[in-house]
């Protein structure tokens, strides 16, 4: 189960999401994710398809999880599994989902790349993503989402708590970001079990 995946990443990088959300926000991004992630498994049918587990978790991230991360999130997976719902469970419908929900959350949090915030790996391994050949290979995507999510250290954050911060959070990669990049890690050892050998130790992300 994908969301399984994504539950086991959060679970192993849950200490290096909140100091790294501590240097910039409330600290509370580990725990969200984390949370929201084992409530939305708990709901999750055995025999679940894909696009299922992601309208799952949409709703229960929608309704429970809070902070800016929780309703974010949601939107990513309430679009994603709508387009594998129209279109099966194959690359292509989850790319178009991943497109559409990274487009909902720049509209509604009022954010683009640069700003330092979870579009800062969604957008650029998206674009990765259309600039490759296909078929999709989610292990080196995983990667570049890694390389994208750690590239925030270097970016002064514009929205959020963060904004506050400034200056001062550079050289810590984005807690957001890190965690998108992680959603990537389950799609990848979801498609290929073996691309864990080949994948970030989410546990030790940076």
């Amino acid at each position: 189960m994908l969301m399984k995946l994504y539950l086991e990443a959060a679970e192993q990088a849950y200490g290096e999401l909140t100091r790294l959300d501590q240097a910039a926000g409330d600290g509370d991004y580990g725990d969200n994710l984390r949370e929201g992630l084992r409530g939305a498994v708990s709901r999750i049918p055995t025999d679940a398809d894909l696009a299922t587990e992601f309208e799952t978790a949409a709703t229960y991230f929608l309704d429970e999880v809070g902070g800016t991360s929780g309703p974010l999130l949601g939107l990513l997976f309430n679009d994603v599994g709508a387009s594998l719902e129209q279109g099966g469970d194959g690359d292509l419908a989850l790319i178009n989902g991943l497109d559409a929900g990274t487009a909902a959350i720049s509209r509604v949090g009022e954010a683009k790349v640069g700003d330092r915030t979870m579009l800062d790996c969604l957008g650029p391994t998206l674009d990765d993503v259309h600039a490759a050949r296909p078929p999709v290979d989610w292990t080196m995507v995983a990667n570049q989402a890694f390389d994208h999510a750690r590239a925030t250290a270097d970016l002064a954050p514009r929205m959020g708590r963060a904004s506050y911060v400034g200056q001062r959070a550079i050289g810590n990669p984005d807690a957001g970001a890190m965690g998108i990049a992680l959603l990537f890690w389950a799609l990848a050892v979801d498609r290929d079990p073996t691309s864990r050998d080949r994948l970030p130790d989410p546990a030790r992300p940076m």
